[in-house]
């Protein structure tokens, strides 16, 4: 579960996995800029007559401009010291408002404006002169403001020169720039853009204060992201995101991934004006009201899963998201009852009728079976729930439990129950009498949930597995802490199957859930490795308790969840090795991350989706395993976005795909046999198989022969003919909208 930081300053997710002991990082170093001034518009700070400057009689003697506060470095020269300073409100939020000094210092290195933060609704307007006495700079999560004034008054407006203010022109950010080298100079100050518009990389967020975000790449940046998407691996390409938030009144419309979108200036021909916040690590733009932000186009959803046959089933995982009736989850019975019927057509359409789901985020083990009750009016199909309680089900205001559904005519259920683990080490986790020995306290809040079942189907004999469903501690608060308590989690699960296994090396063991951590972390490496041997020995090179099914999947499709506009991983499947041979193809049904949360009901989410679209914020996966041998293709064309049909030795097509931003493409749940791969290519464009050293395949048609329990790799190289191999390569790069695939190599996520 991801929870947001609800207190003061803007609202920000305080499960960033970026934070250190509840600090953001940012650099020291600043770089001069160039920058131009473009006067506001008076529709929004009302012009005043010139007047002189004032007099120094007229001010009190002991102010400290705000420039001063600021400092050119990244935090406040003045820390904890008492200050009185005044300027023109160019801006107010709903607990603070924006300062900012009418002349400024003329120093490109030093901001002119800063928050003030008055904990309630203050009692200022935008365009008013204020004085602002005694109060104490700070920093909050390395925001420069003024915190608890003692004194607010407001001033002639003469006092603060013409009434108007100057905002200077401002740079976006840009990949591979560091964001606080363009905007600390401009940290609570109103600036201009020409133009402020990009492509979606993190959906429209809404906080339970009211806050709204939106992540954007600037369209001019964005060829320089390799396929279009903003990964978390990939820091180089996360500095060019842009924030804006409605923290000074404008509207924020549901927008999706890869959606366009532009803020339109009050006035038609003049830049757009915003101020600069800093929100726990990262800069936020502020439009000014009366600025239309619009979504000038969007981004089809297609990414419901398919319909296996009858000699295949699925197992999936799925965080319904605090689907409970705790204080802050559905209280009212009505969105509860709402929530039950958006997460079960997600299950029904999204997820086809998954035959095994694990569950994380139900409230209660009622909650689970009040699932399976409306999923059951819904498709159509009898679906059971299992679930028991656990310490994290007690809390009053989030209730949290793991739970499992299963289809009552494909699946029964053997045993169940949750696996505790204790610890000596305190993790706050609730106590429930009798669960862990004296001196050792419990370390799930959520424990494991390990079911075992019987899977029917036209294989004959009933397929045994068993599934273990987790969700491990959030990444909210100290991640120094977080991650031990992970690890710990981690080798719980992993002693799990290896009892299994130790019973049975060939056992069918899945290992599911919100493991709150990324595929290359410590914890899930931990959770697919195993325990250490016993002994103290090293481990066997190449050896591993669980094989990662993302280990199938496209770079592209790795992600199941968006943190602050970055694509990341926190949601995992991983299977024992006796599945692998049956293993028929992964998938993570994209329906959630990519776009804004709809509420029960179906407000606020992207208008026109089908209701499977936006039930939760991470993505479910999709397991097909087939009993008695599946198989698949990986391959990689190198050209994006190009189709791809799939032939049997007869010439029926028996599946058509297409390569992904990066040139990926997969064929998963095949019958073992030979094949024919055929592809639509540019013109001039040729395809050169593994190994071939000739001018390509002009028919771009390639036999390939697949085999039982594994995957075929294939990976083709494009040539265009009328270039010599360096002008190829630059073709390429035109391809992937880069300027080299040199260039693109560095920004593989």
């Amino acid at each position: 579960m991801y929870v947001h930081d609800t207190g003061k300053g803007s609202s920000g997710d305080s499960t960033c996995p970026h934070t250190r002991n509840g600090m953001i990082s940012r650099l020291s170093a600043r770089w001069p800029l160039i920058i131009k001034m473009v006067l506001v518009s008076s529709l929004w700070l009302a012009a005043r007559p010139a007047a002189a400057a004032p007099a120094p009689s007229e001010l009190p003697d002991d102010l400290t401009p705000i420039y001063l506060i600021q400092g050119d470095g990244a935090s406040t020269p003045l820390s904890q010291d008492r200050v009185s300073t005044f300027g023109l409100v160019s801006g107010v939020q709903s607990n603070g408002f924006y300062l900012q000094d009418p002349t400024g210092d003329g120093e490109p290195q030093t901001s002119d404006g800063i928050f003030v933060y008055t904990s309630s609704a203050p009692r200022v307007k935008a365009g008013e002169c204020i004085l602002v006495r005694g109060a104490e700079a700070t920093e909050y999560y390395e925001k420069t403001e003024l915190t608890t004034p003692r004194a607010l008054s407001t001033l002639p407006i003469e006092l603060c020169g013409s009434g108007t203010l100057a905002a200077p022109l401002a740079p976006l950010p840009a990949p591979n720039v560091e964001p606080e080298s363009l905007l600390e100079p401009f940290e609570g100050m109103l600036v201009a853009f020409e133009t402020l518009q990009g492509v979606v990389q993190g959906p429209t967020k809404r906080f339970s204060n009211g806050n709204v975000e939106i992540a954007l790449m600037a369209e001019q940046a964005l060829p320089f992201v390799q396929g279009g998407r903003v990964f978390q691996t990939n820091a180089a390409d996360a500095a060019g995101l842009i924030f804006l938030g409605n923290g000074l009144g404008a509207s924020l419309p549901p927008a999706a991934w890869g959606d366009r979108v532009q803020v339109r200036a009050a006035e038609p021909g003049t830049p757009v004006l915003a101020v600069i916040d800093y929100s726990f690590g990262k800069y936020l733009l502020l439009p000014l009201p009366g600025q239309e932000v619009e979504v000038l186009s969007r981004h089809g959803p297609t990414e419901l899963a398919a319909q296996p046959d009858a000699g295949a089933f699925r197992v999936c995982s799925f965080n319904v998201l605090g689907l409970g009736r705790g204080v802050d989850q559905l209280r009212d019975a009505a969105d509860y009852e709402a929530g039950l019927r958006q997460r079960a057509e997600a299950i029904a359409g999204g997820l086809q009728n998954c035959e095994i789901v694990g569950l994380q985020e139900t409230g209660k083990p009622e909650d689970a079976e009040n699932l399976a009750r409306v999923l059951t009016e819904i498709s159509g199909l009898a679906y059971s729930a299992v679930a028991f309680a656990g310490p994290g089900t007690a809390s009053s205001d989030f209730p949290l439990t793991n739970s499992l559904l299963v289809r009552d005519d494909r699946v029964t259920v053997v045993s169940a129950g949750n696996e505790q683990a204790c610890t000596r080490f305190s993790f706050s986790v609730r106590l429930v009498p009798g669960q862990c020995p004296a001196r050792l306290l419990p370390l799930f809040s959520r424990p494991p949930l390990v079911a075992d079942l019987l899977v029917r189907g036209p294989w004959g004999e009933d397929y045994p597995l068993t599934v273990v469903v987790n969700h491990w501690r959030s990444k909210r608060g100290d991640e120094s802490v977080n991650v031990v308590h992970r690890t710990l989690q981690a080798e719980h699960a992993a002693s799990i199957v290896q009892a299994r296994l130790d019973a049975d090396p060939d056992a069918h063991v899945i290992v599911l859930g919100d493991l709150n951590d990324f595929q290359a972390s410590k914890p899930v490496e931990t959770l697919r490795l195993g325990p250490q041997p016993a002994d103290g020995a090293a481990r066997e090179p190449g050896r591993f308790l669980l094989w990662h099914a993302f280990d199938a999947l496209p770079l592209q499709d790795r992600y199941t969840y968006i943190f602050n506009g970055a694509s990341q991983t926190l949601d995992h499947l991983l299977l024992s090795p006796g599945l692998m041979p049956d293993f028929g193809g992964m998938d993570i049904a994209h329906i959630n991350a990519d776009f804004p949360i709809a509420q029960p009901g179906g407000a606020e989410g992207v208008p026109g989706l089908a209701p499977a679209y936006g039930s939760s914020d991470h993505d479910p996966l999709v397991l097909t395993l087939r009993p008695g041998g599946g198989a698949w293709i990986a391959g990689s064309v190198q050209i994006p976005n190009r189709p791809v049909e799939l032939t049997d030795s007869a010439g029926t097509v028996i599946a058509r795909t297409e390569s992904d931003a990066l040139g990926e493409f997969r064929f998963f749940d095949l019958r073992p046999g030979a094949y024919s791969l055929h592809f639509a290519l540019p013109e001039a464009v040729t395809l050169l198989a593994p190994g071939d050293d000739t001018d390509g395949n002009s028919e771009a048609v390639f036999g390939v022969e697949v085999e039982l329990g594994g995957a075929t790799v294939v990976e083709f190289t494009a040539r265009d003919r009328r270039v010599d191999a360096g002008a190829a390569s630059a073709f390429l790069g035109i391809l992937y909208g880069f300027e080299s695939a040199g260039q693109a190599d560095n920004s593989n996520p």
